[in-house]
């Protein structure tokens, strides 16, 4: 017989216990994590690193201005979000804060779009990889994929996604795979043409257009972000970007009678001494409703009641977000009146003010001077002859079909200078003759007001007709004094200079790394500036005599014909509204000849490769001892020379070492 064992049988109510514990479990344990949005998300989970002004746990509320810019990313019903900001308050904590949460509650393919490559890298290096090490729930999120399994500087795959980090002028970059988060950051450096050649021609359009494009796909759930500082009215893509938003703007209510408004730089009040100069230490907020003045405590508790109000409330998939300084906790009115008054006479100074602290777009006073006023203000110093102050000389010239066109420019301090000659070189840039006399003009040297002798630095010779023959003459000189330049188009460049790039190809039609170089010139943005400076007001005599000197970038003509003013204005900055309703800024003739403009730009061009946006005083000053040794005003006066004749005969003087090199 068999033995039967005995049989455990489990009670009723061991049962129902069993049932509720499993019930928990997979209650707590398996349920996914709640949908959070990003300031929730942010508050909860994300650290800044020990790289940071303030490293530790993220606080929304520390930055109250951050706080629905963040929720509009994290609406499903918003697809793009744009954010003109100052600097230091707002953009690249929004860029990280958004990454990494998409890296960790919805995991997708992340496209982050800086300027350039190099950006890029700092980007990734030294703000992305040590924020999501620094925060706990993201910091392993990379460890799977080593490098060489998916993980470089600018390509990080993580669970569920990837994060790819781009530069804004590599096409194939742009489109490398569909992402669902586009992250365009400080969009106005990107290029205007992105992937186009030297001369403007091919590209592929507008970076944030063909980055966009790859969200396609995604539909809907595709996000589009968008961060900058604004910069030119007219050119600045953030400013655009902002315009076709709701427009929302934060309203900061007064601690002292709650009227609220959006704070601009008029809402500051700098008091003055006696002589007219800012007080900056004593600015102070000034209540546009009460007339109260703010102290600083009163001015961040308007911050942390401050909210934002969309005035274009209709468009609900695009919002935009504008915030200047004064919403800033990190930035006192004080420090930005110091600014303010440090800018004061220094246009290009005001421009970075108002861009970066105020987040305006700055419009550009270059408007088309009268060529009849600059005509009747030239001044008595001799033609040929550097004045009091010149400190070094550049060239411009023309090359025209039959000959060229050249001007000689004396540069002193604040950029203030000199037309020291202007002229013709006839014949073909192709023709020896011509060779032969260009090669005279550019072995002179012209004396100063005392009798020194001073060269021309840097001659900039334009390369856009006969473009080989220029590079032949340039190659041939053989000095660094010497270089071909070709000016760029509007959209194409838009700083003074580009990066010069080798043009001399060898026999396998490589390029050669030492051959000749060519340097692109912003000529709009040249031209901007010469045009702001020409309209500059000539200071009265009685201003001139209590030691107020000419205003920055004031521009001295000898007694010259009417022809050269009537072509240094021959051209105007027109606004143009092409076929989608998009507006532009383009130079246009007003007149057929334009040349001395032209050598303007490039001798302008070249005092910028000498420097001298970056010359200090110590600069100024060894330049000052070495071509006006220890003479005063008064005896500079008395030993004028006349100019020295040139010699008639084409003779070739041998290659001068020592210039200032830079």
């Amino acid at each position: 017989m068999g033995v039967v064992k005995d049989v455990l049988i489990t009670s009723p109510e061991a049962i129902e216990k069993i049932e509720v514990d499993l019930t928990d479990i997979f209650r707590t344990c398996l349920r996914p994590p709640p949908k959070l949005d990003l300031v929730e998300w942010a508050d909860t989970y994300r650290y800044l690193p020990d790289n940071s002004a303030e490293s530790g746990r993220w606080k929304t509320g520390r930055v109250e201005v951050a706080r629905q810019p963040m929720l509009s990313i994290s609406n499903p019903v918003v697809q793009e979000v744009t954010v003109m900001a100052c600097i230091q308050l707002v953009k690249t904590e929004l860029m990280l804060n958004t990454a990494m949460y998409y890296m960790h509650q919805e995991p997708s393919p992340i496209m982050y779009i800086a300027p350039n490559e190099k950006l890029a890298e700092a980007w990734s290096k030294e703000r992305l990889v040590k924020s999501v090490n620094a925060t706990p729930v993201t910091a392993d999120i990379f460890s799977d994929n080593r490098r060489g399994e998916g993980n470089t500087i600018l390509q990080k795959q993580y669970p569920g996604g990837q994060i790819s980090i781009v530069s804004a002028r590599n096409p194939g970059d742009l489109a490398m795979r569909a992402c669902m988060i586009m992250l365009f950051d400080e969009v106005d450096k990107y290029p205007y043409n992105v992937g186009a050649g030297s001369g403007g021609s091919g590209g592929e359009g507008d970076s944030i257009a063909v980055g966009w494009g790859r969200s396609t796909t995604y539909g809907k759930r595709a996000k589009k972000v968008v961060a900058c500082s604004p910069t030119v009215e007219g050119r600045s893509r953030v400013a655009k970007e902002y315009k076709n938003s709701n427009q929302s703007v934060f309203l900061q209510p007064c601690p002292h009678c709650d009227h609220a408004k959006t704070l601009t730089w008029p809402d500051v009040y700098i008091p003055k001494n006696d002589k007219g100069e800012f007080l900056h230490e004593d600015a102070a907020i000034r209540c546009s409703e009460c007339g109260a003045l703010w102290t600083e405590a009163d001015r961040l508790k308007s911050i942390r009641n401050g909210y934002w109000v969309a005035t274009k409330p209709e468009i609900t998939w695009h919002h935009g977000y504008k915030v200047s300084s004064l919403a800033s906790p990190f930035t006192p009115v004080t420090t930005l009146a110091k600014e303010f008054s440090d800018a004061q006479g220094n246009p290009e100074s005001l421009k970075a003010f108002y861009n970066t602290r105020m987040a305006e777009t700055w419009k550009e006073v270059s408007d088309q001077p009268d060529h009849e006023r600059l005509y009747e203000r030239r001044e008595a110093y001799k033609i040929g002859i550097v004045p009091r102050g010149g400190l070094f000389l550049t060239c411009g010239i023309d090359v025209q079909k039959g000959y060229l066109v050249y001007e000689v420019v004396a540069w002193g301090r604040r950029k203030e200078n000199w037309s020291i000659e202007k002229g013709v070189i006839p014949g073909h840039i192709s023709e020896d003759e011509t060779h032969e006399r260009l090669r005279e003009f550019l072995d002179r040297t012209f004396t100063n007001c005392i009798g020194v002798e001073m060269p021309m630095l840097k001659t900039c010779i334009d390369s856009g007709y006969e473009t080989q023959q220029v590079y032949n003459f340039v190659r041939n000189y053989g000095s660094s004094r010497v270089v071909a330049v070709k000016g760029e188009k509007d959209e194409n460049l838009s700083t003074i200079l580009g990066t010069p790039k080798p043009v001399d190809i060898n026999l396998d039609g490589k390029r050669i790394s030492n051959g000749t170089m060519l340097w692109h010139v912003g000529g709009s943005v040249i031209k901007e500036e010469f045009y702001r400076w020409l309209n500059l007001k000539k200071p009265t005599d009685e201003a001139l005599a209590t030691g107020n000197g000419f205003p920055s970038g004031y521009c001295h003509y000898p007694m010259y014909d009417e022809e050269f003013f009537l072509q240094i204005t021959a051209e105007q900055h027109v606004m143009l509204t092409d076929n989608r309703g998009f507006q532009t800024y383009q130079w246009q003739k007003v007149r057929d000849d334009n040349h001395f403009l032209d050598c303007r730009v490039y001798a302008r061009a070249g005092a910028s490769m000498l420097q001298i946006d970056r010359m200090k005083d110590a600069d100024w000053n060894s330049l000052e001892t070495k071509y006006y040794p220890d003479l005063s005003p008064d005896e500079v006066e008395e030993k004028t020379p006349e100019p020295k004749p040139v010699s008639k005969k084409p003779t070739r003087k041998k290659k001068r070492e020592g210039w200032i090199k830079r």
